[in-house]
Parts: structure tokens; C-alpha cells; sequence
């Protein structure tokens, strides 16, 4: 199903599970709003999970691949081409009234008359807009120093970090999280399938070298955080995204 607005075309997309699509590109910027489903997104080497609920932002001729875990069904609205960038890229919250609400209208109006789509998307545009403008919860200054200066992926204490930030252990890990948005440990695993997520799809260096690389502690633990993070095992990511 497809309508056409004067703001561009608002189209639905539904995916098999297993299947996926290779490296491509879009003409235009579009959002796509996971209606239902699950799906690994790559976009410059890096992995992201897209769960139903999500808000995805594609900047015009961004390259990524997907892989659908599971059946998987989408609303893709192209952004208006003259009205500048969102200012947003990849998945992000919907943690804002405004931002909510626009992506509500979109949906009603696709799945109903379609009379006010246009106004809708028009709308969705400047929530993004609005979204990547506000000025971002005030952060320690501690934090970018630990971000930066601590080596995540390497088997140091986090202990450590919490040595950088000048802070108790109990206290940095309560900050932490909710400064960022997810525990220390989660922030290590995270830098750690990234970095083994660039090195399975730019060498072929067997998997066992790349987990201890990556800072985990043999195969099978590299395994089960790509599982649990992605639905993916390593080789299972390679052969889907590798070029």
C-alpha cells in the first residue's frame, strides 16, 4: 500500500522472517516506523536492532543493510526534500509528547482516509526537527573524559572508570546510567560488538581471534552477546553483511 502526498510518499513494506536486503541506498530521506517485527540494521559497519515501536532515520543516500528476524512490517515516509535534514540519524526514542503524537497522526491518517497525510508528515518533519534542536540534558563533566578516555573494549576493571570520573564505584555506576541511558557493563558489551562487527565484515580473520580482539573472552562468549544483542550469531552476521 502506498499514498502520495505533497510532502512525499508514505508506503508500507512487509519482510519475511529470515530474509534480508543487501547494501543499498534511498533518493530521499525517510523514516521508517516499525509497526511490527524486529530487524538488524548496518549502517557504516555498525549494528543497531530495530524493535517494533521504533522510529528509524535515514539521511538521502545513506548505504545500510537489513536483516528481518522476524516477519516484519514497516511505515516508510519520505521527508520533504526542501525543508533541510531532520537533524537525526539511525533509531531513536520516542521519548518526546510531540515526537509521539506525530507519529501517531502519520499512522491514522495512512490507515485512514488519508486526507490529512501531507500535514501529518509535514508535522513528523518538524517534531524531528524540533527533537535534534533542543539543547541535551545537562552531563557531568566527568563523563565525556570516561566515554573518550577509558578502553572499553579492552579487559580493564570498570573500576577504573570509575577512577577517571573521580567517583565511588556505587556512585559511578548509578550516574552512569542515568546519564546514559544504560548500565557500564552494557556500554562495554555495546563498544565490544561494534568493534567485532567491523572486523567480521572487513577481514576474514577467523572468528575466535576476532572475539579475543574485541576483548571477550573466547568464541562462546562473543556468541552469546551477539545473540542476545542482535538474534545473530558472528557467523550468521558475516555471511548476511559481509560484501
Amino acid at each position: 500500500m502506498e499514498r502520495i502526498t505533497e510532502a512525499g510518499a508514505v508506503f508500507e513494506t512487509d519482510h519475511r522472517g529470515c530474509s534480508a536486503m543487501k547494501h543499498h541506498r534511498h533518493g530521499s530521506s525517510f523514516v521508517t516506523l516499525v509497526l511490527g517485527g524486529a530487524y538488524v540494521e548496518v549502517c557504516d559497519m555498525v549494528p543497531a536492532l530495530c524493535r517494533s515501536g521504533s522510529i528509524v532515520v535515514h539521511d538521502a543516500a545513506e548505504e545500510h543493510a537489513d536483516r528481518f528476524a522476524s516477519d516484519t512490517r514497516c511505515l516508510n515516509v519520505e521527508l520533504p526534500c526542501d525543508s533541510g535534514a531532520t537533524g537525526s540519524r539511525g533509531s531513536i526514542a520516542l521519548d518526546l509528547a510531540p515526537l509521539q503524537n506525530a507519529v501517531g497522526e502519520v499512522v491514522r491518517s495512512f490507515y485512514g482516509d488519508g486526507r490529512e497525510l501531507g500535514a501529518a508528515v509535514v508535522r513528523l518533519h518538524d517534531a524531528l526537527l524540533r527533537r535534534s534542536t533542543e539543547a541535551p540534558p545537562k552531563r557531568p563533566t566527568w563523563l565525556r573524559s570516561v566515554i573518550d578516555g577509558f578502553p572499553w573494549e579492552e579487559a580493564v576493571p570498570l573500576r577504573e572508570a570509575a577512577a577517571i570520573a573521580g567517583l565511588h564505584e556505587t556512585h559511578f555506576s548509578r550516574a552512569f546510567r542515568r546519564h546514559v541511558g544504560m548500565t557500564a557493563n552494557a556500554y562495554r558489551t555495546r563498544a565490544r560488538i561494534r568493534l567485532a562487527s567491523k572486523m567480521l565484515l572487513t577481514t576474514m580473520a577467523p572468528i575466535a581471534r576476532i572475539a579475543l580482539n574485541a576483548g571477550f573472552s573466547d568464541q562462546s562468549h562473543l556468541t552469546r552477546a551477539f545473540s542476545r544483542s542482535l538474534g545473530l550469531s558472528p557467523a550468521g552476521f558475516r555471511r548476511t553483511f559481509a560484501r
